[in-house]
């Protein structure tokens, strides 16, 4: 499995790794609603700025995305680590999540703050963060979601 920088060419794939992760793995956690209007919004160009205005990085095999992530250096925030199904248990969050981590500390940024899904707040607390507060994440499409917002000091 190689960490590496998301380019364009990769969005589609990045799009239906992202579907997969919320259909697979969030589905214990929020309503069937939730889940369609969230899984509604993800298309391949939705991914453009990140890659273009932030860091975003890919875990990939044998041609396959098998996780993504996301920082904003500017904000200090982790705005997203998901991985397909497939790669639950196999270290990819964990890896992309200190790859995240390290690019943050090379930036200067010592803290940082997420808002982790209810289901991987678990996997989030397992790695130094720290629970704050709830928190709702409210979608393009106008669906809200319940999060965690957390935060961790490098």
């Amino acid at each position: 499995m190689v960490i590496r920088s998301a380019e364009l060419s990769d969005t589609q794939k990045i799009a239906a790794t992202h579907k997969a992760s919320i259909e697979g793995l969030c589905a214990d956690s929020y309503d069937a609603q939730s889940i369609a209007g969230w899984v509604a919004i993800l298309s391949p160009a939705i991914y453009e700025s990140a890659i273009e205005d932030k860091v975003m990085i890919v875990a990939e095999e044998q041609g396959d995305i098998l996780g993504l992530g996301i920082l904003d250096i500017e904000q200090a925030i982790i705005g997203a680590v998901y991985i397909h199904p497939k790669a639950k248990g196999t270290g990819c969050g964990w890896k992309l999540l200190s790859e995240l981590e390290a690019i943050a500390l090379k930036n200067k940024v010592t803290e940082l703050t997420l808002f982790s899904t209810i289901n991987a707040l678990g996997f989030y607390q397992r790695h130094g963060y720290v629970r704050m507060e709830k928190a709702f994440h409210k979608l393009p499409n106008d669906v809200k979601l319940e999060c965690v917002k957390m935060h961790k000091v490098l």
